[in-house]
């Protein structure tokens, strides 16, 4: 192996370019193609032993800036052997026979190499080869290859290793890396770990090395040179693997403390002086340019001088040259300064603000907790009891989190402990044990680990603390802390980078990135790094085209994200939350975003988030797993939202800030004060909030009518401004998936997405009030199901499907898409629209065709077709969870009953009505034929812990609900039904008598409606093919249509063509 040094301008142009002619055609018959192409890399890896070579190259480039050289691993440890591999430079090679074609080799075979080919993954004709001296890896075309060359090593597990390769990438699609396999015993007892180098990807050259340290107590190991699933080219030359000493005994490292030899510091920073038991003297003559106070070096102007220097004892150390340097790049530093305002707000602090003392006290109580359990050992592997298994990641994040709470007090007026310097100086201490011992670039994100805790959350911490302290921190502090992330996170566009199936950073992990990235580069004063991080921020300022499948927004307002889940509830809201603290960085930087991009973000509060938001609450359909977790309830979640909105208001053109304003304050007039400034974590926030409701300029907009079509995520959201209600419909299609149940949450959402119905009425507390511990799952208010028992979906069962159907263990465990698109909504005007699901459950034993028509002050439910593989199947007209401060009181058919938990069933039902205690939560259902239904009303219960096994919360929670089932027995059965809230009793007798809806056809080809107060006509077409279904009303295509009837004629409002 040849030793490298970072020539890494000179080696990047000349082998990508060598690269490029790596093309599928060199491993045809063109012996001169790579006799060319052998002689390029030869003389690039002469030219790379010629020291003066690379100077000479970045002199002549006057464009580039002088590059740092970074200090290589082989010059940090003591090798102690030979490349242990065979053939590393595959020098050592074979043509290959005719019959030997199959096995990939396509000129010449590498001598003690094998090759591993996965005959799923891959497609058409991949070559791999060894001419020329290096190993080159190439898929057919644009068909997707996975294989590896590999060979067997012998190795001491009571060693370590550096691992060092060249690796070139053209147009690889998916990751290029080393891999090191280790296993011990066999069948069910068989450990295996899987060791992985750094990766390549895209079109790039490297140069990589990283320390493999063996696990497992084994004495071979198989190393892979791996092509992961996807296309391009990938070359390996000069690989090694040799051994560098005994390894880690797993002891700490401690934190080690020296004099300091010189002290260069900007006038802007503080010094933490290395040796707090030290005396370090100021000279008289040099009392203007520096002072030392309680262990801090304080700038006062530029200039050297010398510090004397004695030890504990008293005794004279010597002399300690200080030179305090200009200030630092203003613009940077300002950008700091505004990002250390909106994590915390110190200079927004007011003592006079109730809020604001009560977050300083809490803070402060934190601090002091977690200082009496910190651990004051160096020797223990933790620095706080409750979190000291590490190789749990969030552990990890949780840990640095206490440390970025300490860096807010130590710099808060307000907080008992600002500017403590012990306190400073035990935040460095500990920072820098964590760089040691746990996050650092030679750890790996394995075994308990969550990726998210790698490049989100422990990052984030991070460069918050780094931000917090920057006064205190040095360049080459900030630049170790820095290293790490930069492992973890290379790219501000990629996450997982560091794994073999890394993915797109967008939508709300995008902003985290930002939230990472960003900071990250004005940090380290990294023009370039700022750039490239806000470029890739501006990916999230272009709709999704309709229908594509894409993550992020559309212009109806969906958002989908998790592939094809509706999370504008979560996390579009961390996207919003994250970028309206970005925002206002980005827009004081040299790198303003358009005035486009603001256009979209108001975009996104009109048609995303507002419609969604209702009585002071974020409906629940649009949040996803986030409805298991017990501290984030629909109403805590429409404060996030408003947050990050009300941040990003000011940003916007004038019309638009003062529009957003007035809904904002409108949504806030169902919160009490005091919850809002409780739900906010900064005293920016907090004046920001409070300046707001103190401002009578700002008027709160007034209700209208609105009905929202979110067809790119299968949602619909209806709010009727006359009769102060809203009504929320949770569809899925052939694009989006019925629920998302992930690390152990939303165990039980398996029918949410099914055409589950939400109705908002004055009863603010229905779904806010621990309403998913303790409903039903198998019978949500609308769906048509099974009432057969399901399983949780936790992980230990999703990995117990794993292990049985691979690929299809979502699919097996109830999280699947329907293999019908017929689902869709049309809408008239803003209060008369309509929807369809043409549904099958999840293991589609049980189908139907759905719709449901909005007009005006009622909702149309119709279902037909409904048919079953012999099982119980019901549809469930409501489950109502009953508050106990307004009970309901039942009458069917317009006489009282009295419901218990024994089923009550009636096979006479034509309406039923609740009549709330004040009479302002009412809600009536009207059936167009006589019905048999099953009602009962019990106390349910259940804990949150139930539906997210990993939340602490394990209280018992009772609630009575109120449960109508509609049960179907017979083949191609239906139903149909009115729902009509907030209604008084003598308007729902009336509604009872009039019969104002008609129900024309609710058969498998037709379901038609008339509403005979508006003489307004809905129709669902399902099957292609021309039919005249009334005088002057031709119908062709398959699909929704809305129509008003003039005279003889049928005026269509709105229609929507749909297929199977």
């Amino acid at each position: 192996m040849k030793k490298r040094k970072n020539y890494y301008s000179y080696l990047c142009s000349s082998l990508i370019a060598t690269c490029f002619l790596w093309a599928p055609s060199v491993l045809a018959e063109e012996e001169s193609a790579v006799t060319s192409i052998y002689e390029e890399i030869q003389e690039v890896k002469s030219l790379m032993q010629e020291d003066d070579y690379f100077n000479q190259i970045q002199a002549s480039d006057s464009q580039e800036a002088p590059l740092k050289e970074e200090v290589s691993l082989e010059s940090q440890v003591t090798l102690t052997s030979d490349n242990l591999l065979k053939n590393p430079n595959f020098d050592q090679t074979n043509p290959v026979k005719p019959q030997e074609k199959n096995q990939l080799w396509e000129r010449e075979s590498a001598k003690d190499w094998q090759i591993y080919k996965d005959e799923k993954e891959t497609k058409g004709n991949p070559k791999i080869d060894a001419s020329n001296h290096h190993l080159t890896m190439t898929s057919d075309q644009n068909q997707n290859f996975r294989a590896c060359v590999h060979q067997m090593v012998s190795i001491n597990p009571e060693k370590q290793y550096l691992l060092t390769f060249d690796i070139a990438t053209k147009d690889k699609k998916g990751q290029a890396f080393v891999r090191i396999i280790e296993e011990l015993g066999k069948d069910a007892k068989k450990e295996q770990r899987l060791w992985l180098s750094p990766m390549a990807s895209g079109t790039e050259v490297k140069h990589q090395e990283k320390l493999y340290i063996p696990k497992l107590a084994v004495n071979q190991v198989k190393l892979e040179l791996f092509y992961e699933t996807g296309q391009g080219q990938v070359v390996f030359d000069n690989i090694s693997l040799r051994e560098a000493g005994d390894k880690p005994s797993g002891a700490v490292k401690p934190v080690s403390h020296s004099l300091e030899e010189k002290i260069s510091l900007p006038l802007s920073k503080k010094y933490l002086l290395e040796m707090p038991d030290y005396h370090y003297q100021v000279s008289a003559s040099s009392n203007k340019i520096v002072r030392v106070e309680n262990g801090v070096l304080m700038p006062l102007s530029q200039g050297k001088t010398l510090l004397e220097v004695s030890n504990k004892e008293g005794q004279n150390i010597g002399s300690l040259p200080v030179e305090i340097l200009a200030e630092e790049d203003h613009q940077m530093t300002s950008l700091i300064s505004k990002w250390q305002e909106r994590i915390q707000g110190a200079e927004s602090y007011n003592e006079n603000s109730a809020a604001m003392q009560a977050l300083n006290q809490k803070w402060d109580a934190s601090v002091t907790k977690n200082l009496a359990s910190l651990v004051k050992s160096q020797e223990e592997k933790y620095l706080w009891k409750d979190l000291k298994d590490l190789d749990k990641s969030s552990n990890m994040t949780a840990t640095y989190r206490h440390l970025e709470e300490m860096a807010k007090q130590v710099t808060s007026p307000a907080s008992q402990y600002y500017d403590n310097p012990d306190l400073i100086r035990l935040i460095k201490e500990r920072l820098a044990w964590l760089n040691l011992n746990v996050y650092n670039p030679q750890k790996d994100i394995e075994g308990k680990a969550n990726w998210w805790d790698f490049e989100i959350g422990t990052p984030r911490a991070i460069v918050n603390t780094l931000t917090l302290l920057y006064p205190y921190m040095t360049s080459e502090e900030i630049t170790m802390q820095t290293k790490s992330i930069s492992h973890f996170v290379p790219k501000p566009t990629q996450f997982r980078s560091t794994l073999v199936n890394p993915f797109k950073a967008i939508g709300g992990n995008l902003v985290d990135m930002g939230r990472v990235k960003v900071i990250e580069a004005i940090l380290s004063h990294d023009t370039r790094g700022l750039q490239e991080s806000i470029k890739a921020l501006e990916t999230l300022f272009t709709f999704q085209k309709d229908g594509s499948k894409g993550e992020g927004f559309y212009e109806d307002g969906s958002y989908i994200d998790h592939t094809n889940v509706a999370y504008t509830g979560a996390y579009a809201n961390v996207l919003i939350d994250g970028l309206s603290q970005l925002i206002p960085l980005i827009q004081a930087s040299d790198l303003k975003l358009d005035q486009s991009k603001l256009t979209h973000i108001n975009h996104w509060i009109e048609h995303s988030f507002l419609p969604l938001m209702v009585q002071g609450e974020l409906m629940d359909m649009s949040r996803g797993r986030s409805i298991s977790r017990d501290n984030a309830s629909s109403r805590m979640a429409a404060l996030e939202a408003l947050r990050g909105i009300l941040r990003l208001s000011d940003s916007l053109p004038e019309e638009m800030k003062t529009k957003v304003k007035s809904h904002v304050k409108a949504i806030l007039a169902y919160h009490d004060k005091k919850t809002i400034l409780e739900s906010l974590s900064s005293y920016y926030d907090i004046k920001l909030f409070e300046d707001f409701l103190a401002d009578d300029s700002i008027e709160a907009s007034e209700g209208q009518s609105s009905l929202s079509l979110f067809n790119n995520m299968d949602k619909l959201a209806y709010y009727n401004a006359d009769k102060d209600f809203a009504f929320a419909l949770s569809m899925h299609s052939s694009k989006t998936l019925n629920f998302e149940a992930m690390n152990n949450e939303n165990t039980r959402g398996w029918y949410t997405g099914d055409g589950m119905f939400y109705l908002y009425n004055n009863d603010l507390t229905h779904y806010s009030d621990r309403y998913w511990p303790t409903v039903n799952p198998l019978k949500m208010a609308g769906t048509t199901e099974s009432e057969s028992k399901r399983e949780d979906v936790t992980d230990d069962y999703l990995k117990k499907l794993t292990n049985q159907y691979k690929a299809t263990t979502k699919e097996k465990a109830g999280m699947s898409t329907l293999s019908s698109s017929f689902v869709g909504a049309i809408k008239a005007d803003e209060k008369n629209g309509l929807a369809v699901k043409d549904f099958h459950n999840w293991d589609k034993t049980v189908s139907a065709k759905k719709s449901w028509a909005i007009l005006d002050d009622q909702i149309v439910f119709l279902g037909t077709a409904i048919n079953s593989n012999n099982q119980t199947v019901s549809t469930t007209i409501d489950q109502r969870k009953e508050n106990s401060e307004n009970a309901y009181r039942v009458f069917i058919n317009g006489q009282e009953v009295s419901l218990s938990d024994k089923e009550l069933s009636r096979d006479d039902v034509t309406s039923i009505f609740l009549l709330s205690q004040d009479g302002k939560s009412n809600i009536g259902y009207l059936f167009d034929q006589v019905s048999s239904l099953v009602f009962n009303k019990k106390e349910q219960s259940g804990r949150w812990s139930d539906i997210n096994t990993g939340s602490k919360n394990k209280e018992l929670i009772k609630q009575v609900f109120i449960t109508i089932s509609q049960r179907h027995s017979k083949t191609d059965d239906s139903y149909a039904y009115s729902l009509l809230p907030n209604i008084s009793q003598s308007e729902f007798e009336k509604a009872r008598e009039e019969k104002r809806v008609k129900v024309l056809r609710n058969d498998k080809q037709f379901q038609v409606l008339h509403d005979q107060k508006q003489d307004l006509w809905t129709v669902v077409k399902y099957q292609d093919g021309q039919e005249t279904l009334y005088p002057n009303m031709m119908l062709d295509k398959a699909g929704l249509y809305l129509f008003q009837k003039e005279g003889d004629h049928f005026k269509e409002l709105s229609h929507r063509n749909l297929t199977k």
